[in-house]
Parts: C-alpha cells; structure tokens; sequence
C-alpha cells in the first residue's frame, strides 16, 4: 500500500496510463479492446469477476441433522449439529435404538473440497 511513497515516477507513470485509457475508453487492464466507458473490458472483467470471491463456489456448512421415529416415520426434528440433536434426545428421554439419525450431507461431500 505505502509503495507509491518509495517509488514515485512509478506511480505517477501508472496513474497517468490508467487516466490516459480511461479517457481513451479503453480498457485499463489489458489497454487494447475498448472498454465503452467502463475501466475494463467485457473479456477483463468477466475474468476479474470469476476470479472474485462471489464466484468461490458454495461454502462449506456443516450438515444438518434430521431425527426420524423408526416406528412411526415420523420426523421429530432437524438439528445444525449430531450433538445438538443427541442432546435434545437424551432430555425427552428418547433412546438412539428407537430413532433414525440422517446426516442431511450429500454423497459428494466426501469427495468434494472448496477451498
């Protein structure tokens, strides 16, 4: 951030490209395809937005818990964590044989990492 400050004829050089293609209308990042007014080019900002964090991929949540009733079927709740739903299990006195825990995670998880 302060290297501008140490090197000055650098800075002035950048600015003074950058302010010459913005008045040009060309793109300031690759300085040949026109840019119509904007900084960057359609094929620029297309690559800069891919490369942006909203383009990450989808985060990786922990899964959620759902608890069936093994003789009934009938679904007696979902839970963010294993452990909250355990524990909400063991103050209704419900024991882990009479239910069904499904980890709501799908088959590619395992496989799949987003860094």
């Amino acid at each position: 951030m302060t290297e501008h400050r140490y090197r000055p004829a650098k800075y002035d050089a950048s600015r003074a490209r950058y302010l010459d293609r913005r008045k040009r209308w060309i793109c300031t990042h690759c300085g040949k395809a026109p840019s119509f007014g904007a900084s960057r080019c359609e094929d620029c900002s297309k690559r800069a937005y891919e490369r942006s964090e909203h383009v990450r991929g989808i985060p990786d949540w922990d899964p959620a818990c759902t608890v069936i009733d093994s003789a009934t079927g009938d679904k007696l709740g979902s839970w963010d964590r294993w452990e909250d739903a355990v524990l909400a299990l063991s103050f209704e006195g419900v024991s882990l044989e009479d239910v069904e825990l499904l980890s709501e995670r799908s088959p590619m998880h395992a496989m799949a990492g987003w860094s």
